[in-house]
């Protein structure tokens, strides 16, 4: 058996680095060559080597700006924060972060080698991005309550689906915060109390759900509303557990977390206003807001700051 000499190897990523760099023009190249033996450790300064595998990353972010850059310029000397900035734009999300990561990795480097004098991207960042709720397809959320299983898991997707209640929220309902007769449910927060008034459809999983739970627990005294056949008799009385209340969701094919994202989204259709948000879904303020630009992106230049 021949054991292969590890050390003679040459890296798969490191192979691929070489040849896209050695693609551009010369100028371009021997910066880049600099570059990558500075975050591999080699530079004026030590530094903690970086991986090939992320330095081949890093050169993919940037390749597309470097070849345009390499068939007007002889070296990044040239690049000015004019360059930087067209560089960026039209990018959003991952693709923004990575090539100015990149970007802003390569000149630094390039800077404390002394191959530049002044650092063009200095001072450049992104804006923060901000994912909007989206909604989930109608198709999807038709039937969901019909198609989960038994009695515990209708309720715990009612619960989410029509009153937007977290996970969380969900596993530590108490049974004494139940009001049936009055058609509500205290749903106990950081921030206080909220109270959850039961529509028709919610009052009915609830009590068809209290029946199943006297009949197979009878004499447990778990304080939780949701109980499991764990749960039910552990001194302990712990909620159950979120892998539990998750394992209800998988064979709907649309998780907790959607859902009740789908939900705040549709009750932000109907307002505009954050504190209402807060208030029914015990959301921060900046949550809120973010609900309310999906749910009007034409009113948010004068939507309330």
């Amino acid at each position: 058996m021949i054991i292969p000499d590890l050390d003679s190897q040459v890296d798969v990523h490191e192979q691929a680095i070489d040849q896209r760099i050695q693609a551009l023009p010369a100028g371009l190249a021997e910066d880049l060559h600099r570059w990558v033996r500075v975050l591999r450790g080699q530079g004026r300064r030590p530094h903690p080597a970086r991986s090939f595998e992320t330095i081949r990353k890093n050169l993919g972010y940037a390749y597309p700006v470097l070849q345009q850059w390499g068939s007007e310029h002889d070296s990044l000397r040239e690049i000015t924060p004019q360059h930087i900035e067209s560089a960026l734009s039209g990018l959003t999300g991952h693709q923004a972060r990575g090539r100015l990561t990149a970007l802003r990795s390569l000149f630094r480097a390039l800077k404390q080698e002394r191959l530049i004098f002044g650092d063009p991207i200095r001072g450049f960042a992104l804006a923060a991005v901000v994912r909007l709720p989206t909604a989930i397809p109608t198709d999807r959320l038709r039937g969901l309550i019909d198609r989960a299983s038994g009695p515990f898991a209708k309720l715990v997707v009612a619960l989410v689906a029509v009153h937007g209640l977290g996970t969380r929220e969900v596993a530590e309902l108490r049974l004494a915060d139940l009001d049936l007769a009055g058609g509500k449910l205290v749903v106990r927060r950081a921030g206080g109390r909220h109270i959850v008034h039961l529509d028709e459809i919610t009052h009915r999983l609830t009590v068809a759900w209290l029946r199943e739970r006297h009949r197979r627990w009878p004499a447990t005294a778990n304080p939780h509303l949701l109980v499991s056949q764990q749960t039910a008799h552990m001194d302990t009385k712990p909620p159950i557990s979120r892998p539990v209340i998750n394992g209800v969701f998988r064979p709907l094919s649309v998780g907790p977390a959607a859902l009740r994202q789908d939900r705040i989204l549709d009750e932000a259709r109907y307002t505009a206003d954050p504190v209402h948000l807060m208030r029914v879904f015990g959301i921060s303020v900046t949550t809120a807001m973010n609900y309310i630009h999906a749910a009007h992106p034409e009113r948010r230049s004068t939507l309330p700051r």
